[in-house]
């Protein structure tokens, strides 16, 4: 593992949100994966609707106290960091879910843009993980080397804007060919006259084709909650 991967992400100082149900016995536990701008307040109280539903939550703080990255082209070059070499991203998110875990319950893995390829990357990379879902994310995940290194047995839905021009039509195609080429239960769902960024309210930047949608953000929310309710 380099050593510029391990100052960026390694040797940090990390606050995990965490929200559960006062109930003993939870049937999920729901990772959710930040932005490329890293554990912002929209995770936070995402976290805080899901764990409303019954389940324990964890927002992840990927980067750090104080290390998230304040303007484009710095939050571009972190991600492209955390990005560049598949076995030092999942040794990395392999560590902050188990240190994110509360009890035994089964795991989920939810995100947001880069966090939604990060729930894709444990979906199908970490057998221990039975669902995952991608709001915005993009479809250049790593793939896995064989089959019997794929974790067949997750579950996927994947929720994008067909307008987005980080998804072609191309990336789609691939990607949902490569998860039936393994088997692997998918739902992919396109919301038509939307673009990057559809689910956070802070998203206002048409000229760069990232938007809040108001109305495609609650359906994903409803088809969350359906999702995660068909998982137990």
């Amino acid at each position: 593992m380099c050593q510029d991967f391990d100052s960026l992400f390694n040797n940090v100082e990390r606050r995990h949100y965490q929200k559960r149900t006062e109930a003993s016995q939870v049937p999920l536990q729901v990772m959710i994966w930040p932005t490329f701008s890293g554990l912002s307040d929209f995770e936070k109280q995402f976290a805080d609707r899901l764990a409303e539903q019954g389940y324990a939550v964890t927002a992840i703080d990927l980067y750090g106290q104080g290390q998230n990255p304040h303007d484009f082209v710095a939050k571009q070059a972190k991600m492209g960091a955390l990005l560049a070499e598949a076995e030092s991203l999942h040794d990395l998110q392999q560590e902050l879910t188990q240190q994110a875990l509360q009890g035994d319950s089964p795991i989920v893995h939810i995100g947001f843009c880069l966090g939604g390829r990060l729930a894709l990357e444990a979906g199908l990379h970490f057998a221990d993980v039975i669902g995952a879902a991608s709001f915005h994310g993009v479809m250049s995940f790593y793939r896995a080397q064989s089959l019997e290194q794929a974790n067949q047995k997750v579950k996927l839905m994947i929720m994008n804007g067909y307008q987005d021009p980080l998804v072609s039509d191309e990336d789609a195609q691939s990607a949902k060919q490569y998860w039936s080429s393994l088997g692997i239960d998918f739902q992919f769902f396109d919301f038509g006259n939307t673009v990057h960024s559809f689910m956070l309210p802070s998203a206002n930047n048409p000229g760069q084709a990232s938007l809040f949608n108001p109305l495609v953000a609650k359906r994903g929310f409803t088809y969350l909650t359906h999702f995660l309710a068909e998982l137990h």
